[in-house]
């Protein structure tokens, strides 16, 4: 009997484990069905095409194209002889400007006037001589309005005061040496060779790195990402109050799914429609304007935990809302305003110390300081830690809040 009893509760332990297995992978597959749904509900509204598909790119490349700084303004320079080979060398040896040659003044003057270039300069023919016989050089200086023609008046003539003291130097000597000129030449590259060099150290009073790079495309890119992210996934709550007025959620609970499984799926749902933005965003814009996400895995993972936090603000709103057309424009309001406030839109660096504080009540600052990580100072999971665990922390309030309350509605249908 014993040895009965024993089979018996052997195969009852199976059958139970088996049912169990079952009933999580049953729960699994719904949980995915509910996602999925949800993801294609989004693609069959073309306007929804134009919002997650077109319209942040095309703001990528507007917005990153005006702000970028990656490339050194250009200025005119008309003349010729070796005071103005040497000085265009070392403007642009140095990146402080691109140099555009010009035949004569008058043309300068007309691209200047048209604004093709902010600045230019007229250095008079042998200038070389002038300074060798120990007169005094006089170049014209063509500006255009703006601050940058001001910048660049700075720049042009520290480069050709630095160039004229070889030339200078060397008339010097050779009027009072019985020195040949090839003599005299060799000593003065031989003296400007031997002289110290000066290293810079550069710091910013108020912290940082003067190094990071200007707000650009990359800024750009990620400020839109995390904005329309965030947006498209909020957006989605008006689609789970619409499951809900329509019956949709009554016959998913009226079959043998558990609240729990509809819970979950919901919030599936809303984070695969985020998640999608994110990863196109990313694609997109790393492929068209070769943005930099840094270290990519490290990049995913702050994409997962920021489209979790997206997905649980959607899902209590959804909970929480009863009318699907007040609730899209209220998550418009709240998504817009979330990413003013936290840096989506206006880089976090412009901003004061006491708004950049108020700032990270957003998720989006958090994020901001983890992207920034990972693309500026080639950052791994490991150096973004504290961001992940607010993004995390930030998602698991959201999701608790919104699961209490969908199946508090929920049991109430």
């Amino acid at each position: 009997m014993s040895q009965d009893t024993t089979s018996q509760n052997a195969t009852t332990v199976r059958a139970a484990g088996n049912e169990h297995e079952d009933r999580s992978s049953a729960a699994g597959l719904k949980i995915f069905t509910i996602a999925r749904y949800n993801l294609v509900r989004m693609f069959r509204e073309r306007a929804n095409l134009f919002f997650v598909l077109v319209f942040p790119i095309l703001i990528i490349a507007i917005l990153g194209t005006q702000f970028s700084g990656d490339e050194a303004p250009e200025v005119g320079v008309s003349g010729t002889g070796e005071l103005v080979e040497r000085t265009i060398e070392r403007l642009q040896d140095s990146g402080a400007a691109e140099v555009r040659r010009v035949d004569s003044a008058g043309e300068l003057r007309e691209l200047v006037e048209d604004e093709t270039v902010p600045a230019g300069v007229v250095v008079p023919d042998e200038a070389e001589t002038a300074l060798r016989g120990g007169e005094s050089l006089e170049i014209t200086m063509v500006l255009g309005p703006g601050d940058d023609a001001a910048q660049l008046e700075g720049v042009l003539t520290r480069a050709f005061e630095a160039e004229a003291v070889v030339p200078r130097v060397s008339g010097e000597l050779l009027s009072r040496t019985d020195a040949s000129d090839d003599e005299v030449a060799a000593a003065v590259e031989d003296t400007e060779a031997a002289l110290p060099a000066i290293d810079v150290e550069r710091v910013l009073a108020g912290g940082g790195d003067p190094d990071d790079e200007e707000y650009g495309v990359d800024q750009v890119a990620v400020g839109m990402l995390l904005l329309m992210t965030f947006l498209n996934a909020l957006t989605g709550a008006a689609s789970l109050i619409q499951s809900r007025k329509h019956g949709v959620s009554r016959r998913m609970v009226g079959t043998p799914t558990s609240i729990s499984t509809i819970v979950v799926g919901e919030g599936a749902g809303r984070w695969s429609v985020g998640m999608f933005q994110a990863v196109y965003i990313m694609i997109a814009s790393g492929l068209l304007f070769g943005v930099s996400w840094g270290n990519i895995p490290s990049a995913v993972v702050v994409l997962v935990l920021f489209t979790a936090v997206a997905a649980g603000a959607a899902m209590l709103v959804g909970a929480v809302m009863h009318n699907d057309e007040q609730a899209a424009g209220i998550t418009v309001m709240v998504g817009l305003g979330l990413g003013a406030l936290g840096g989506s839109m206006l880089p976090l660096e412009l901003f004061g110390s006491t708004m950049r504080t108020i700032a990270h009540v957003t998720p989006h600052a958090w994020a901001l300081d983890a992207f920034n990580e990972l693309s500026r100072h080639d950052g791994t999971v490991a150096d973004i830690l504290p961001e992940l665990g607010v993004l995390a922390a930030f998602a698991a309030v959201l999701f608790s809040l919104a699961a209490w309350r969908l199946r508090l509605t929920l049991t109430r249908l």
